[in-house]
């Protein structure tokens, strides 16, 4: 006789469970079938047996074993498990139970330890368990997405995976250390912020306030449907809840990979400047948590570098900013330009200069367009791609400079011909203007093709004093850069261009 499972209360996992189990028999399909395919035998038992939903991974695994496999099918199975977690999150709340949710920093983690796991080979649990101190249960749980592990047992999971990987796995060190430094601590940083949500809704919700319903962006960039510009928020959780800034207490939300979603300005940096469109806005990182105080160098790392990649894809950034009674929503600001320099404590640290977008640019979504594009699906006319936008400036003291190189680019040599001529762009080494001021004369500019300024203004290549061209990512000579009689390349600028960039020695880069 088979023992039957609490279900709190409500039904939607038993119907879940029966359904999927009607499948199965229709299929005369088996658990194992399912497990071939790589899912979890746990997930499959536990799904079976209505004791638990199954990560939309194992659900799709079971369908292609089960079913025909198609996207339609697929599909269908994805809608019943999300109006049944939908289900059993409504009956929580109304036992007065909040429920937390995955956030995007986990669901990225979990995505990218299954990449990993297959670019190792993709040997079973079983098989890696068996070299490390962590059961195939556990690294199943992993991998479906149902937990996150402690840093103590991601290493242990690295060390088991190593030594079952068929080839060299030289290579996991460095994805080890990236793991731990960086995704990892997201995830887990991230949960934490969910599960300080959660307690602070809990204690709402046996008074009847409503569930919280929102429907995130993929990416969670853009504007959040349903936000007005100027809406007033009465705390961080109220931000947090409504999507508009995710984090609990970080000023940035975002990652690397996809860019900054959002930003508090907040007046917690003694460097920020805020001139309403216009916002100079010191980035994370290097404050002492009791006093607040700057005690130690920022680094291009966790929100600061989601920033930087804003800037690199023009994607949009929600600011908020403290407000009397709470906080405000202010709309999108596009990052128009970063760097380094000495704050007033005397530490370096990176500053975002962002300008609002106007009015009509306010209802973008930059990534969001673009991911709809990939799934081949049609635009809606309300989004649109928004692009990073250089200031090509002519000046004399610019097109003498072109002239003396005969157009050709400085860094690789190459001299573009249009119907109008040569075309060549004349990149600034620090940039005219507030807040750099340089100065508008030929040592403090270079002769350069479109795609080398570009990745010259964003830092990406840097060049020492002796003129050889380096990469930022691993400090590797891509070349010399050229000379010609009537043009001097002013070193000095080239070194405020590396600190400007992060290369803080005053040093070459090697």
């Amino acid at each position: 006789m088979s023992r039957r499972l609490p279900l709190n209360g409500t039904g939607h996992l038993v119907s879940f469970a029966r359904e999927l189990r009607e499948l199965q028999e229709r299929s005369q399909g088996t658990v194992e079938s399912a497990i071939v395919l790589g899912a979890s035998r746990t997930a499959v038992y536990e799904a079976l047996r209505g004791s638990r939903l199954p990560s939309v991974r194992n659900l799709d695994l079971m369908v292609q074993a089960w079913g025909d496999g198609g996207p339609s099918e697929r599909q269908t199975w994805r809608e019943r498990r999300r109006s049944a977690e939908e289900g059993l999150a409504e009956a929580a709340r109304q036992r007065g139970k909040a429920t937390a949710g995955r956030t995007p920093e986990e669901e990225d983690f979990t995505r990218r330890l299954r990449d990993l796991w297959g670019r190792a080979g993709g040997p079973s649990t079983e098989r890696v368990a068996r070299h490390c101190a962590l059961s195939a249960r556990t690294l199943d749980s992993y991998l479906d997405g149902r937990t996150i592990p402690t840093e103590q047992r991601l290493r242990e999971l690295f060390d088991g995976l190593s030594e079952a990987c068929d080839d060299d796995s030289g290579w996991l060190a460095s994805a080890r250390e990236s793991f731990l430094g960086e995704v990892l601590f997201r995830a887990r940083v991230a949960r934490k912020e969910e599960k300080d949500r959660v307690k602070e809704l809990t204690s709402a919700l046996p008074s009847g306030q409503p569930a919280v319903v929102y429907r995130p962006l993929p990416d969670g960039i853009g504007t959040v449907p349903g936000v007005r510009l100027g809406q007033l928020f009465d705390s961080r959780a109220t931000l947090s809840r409504a999507r508009v800034h995710r984090a609990m207490q970080a000023g940035i939300t975002g990652t690397a990979d996809r860019g900054a979603e959002s930003i508090v300005v907040s007046r917690g940096y003694e460097d920020d400047e805020d001139y309403g469109d216009v916002i100079v806005y010191t980035g994370q990182g290097g404050r002492d948590p009791h006093s607040g105080e700057q005690v130690k160098n920022q680094e291009l790392t966790l929100g600061n570098a989601a920033l930087a990649t804003s800037a690199a894809t023009g994607s949009p950034v929600r600011v908020v900013r403290s407000a009397d009674r709470g906080y405000r929503y202010d709309g999108l600001f596009k990052v128009e330009d970063y760097w380094s320099e000495d704050s007033r404590s005397g530490f370096r640290v990176w500053r975002f200069r962002l300008v609002s977008l106007p009015p009509g640019g306010q209802v973008s979504v930059a990534a969001g367009a673009v991911a709809d594009v990939a799934a081949g699906q049609d635009v809606t006319p309300s989004r649109m791609v928004t692009a990073v936008q250089r200031i090509v400036r002519s000046t004399a003291v610019a097109n003498y400079v072109k002239r003396v190189h005969d157009y050709a680019c400085q860094v690789c040599g190459v001299r573009l011909e249009s119907p109008n001529g040569a075309y060549a762009e004349a990149a600034h080494i620090v940039p005219l203007g507030a807040p750099h001021r340089g100065p508008d004369i030929v040592g403090n500019v270079l002769c350069l093709c479109a795609n080398h300024h570009v990745l010259f203004d964003f830092g990406t290549l840097v060049i020492n004093d002796d003129l050889t061209v380096v990469k930022r990512s691993d400090s590797s000579v891509v070349g010399q850069l050229r000379e010609a009689a009537g043009h001097e390349v002013d070193r000095s600028r080239l070194r405020e261009h590396r600190v400007r960039h992060g290369f803080w020695s005053d040093g070459d880069l090697h």
